[in-house]
């Protein structure tokens, strides 16, 4: 893969990022620009976090497979994020809203919630099309 393709995948993304962080701040009514936080002596980066309103996420661009399999590698990332997400609550001692905004193919959340629904504990999972409307799931 040339760098200039690499280069238009990565503006792709952060295209997609920044619609979806409009569209879920406008859904939860706060700012959620990011960061890191810390987590029982080790920083996370997140791609949604308001430490004051106690809101964290992330956002993912996931499609299933070319041939039509679930993508495992990207649903354990998400499982790994839902873990540091209930860590972080445990951490602190307080709740926290928590919250996955997942793009590309539909079929994708409704498949991570079908097979991990008894892990998600409260987390809100979002579906973000490519114009921005979200769609909640869980």
């Amino acid at each position: 893969m040339s760098v200039g393709r690499r280069k238009g995948m990565g503006d792709r993304w952060k295209k997609f990022e920044d619609m979806a962080r409009n569209a879920i701040e406008k859904e939860v009514g706060s700012t959620l620009p990011g960061g890191e936080i810390g987590i029982t002596g080790k920083t996370k980066r997140f791609d949604l976090l308001n430490v004051d309103e106690r809101i964290v996420g992330d956002i993912k661009h996931y499609s299933m497979t070319a041939g039509g399999n679930i993508p495992s590698a990207k649903f354990s990332i998400l499982n790994e994020y839902a873990w540091l997400m209930q860590r972080l609550e445990q951490h602190q001692k307080q709740k926290w809203r928590k919250i996955f905004v997942i793009g590309d193919d539909p079929v994708v959340v409704k498949k991570y919630i079908s097979t991990y629904d008894a892990w998600l504990d409260d987390i809100e999972i979002y579906f973000c099309d490519a114009k921005g409307r979200l769609k909640k799931y869980r």
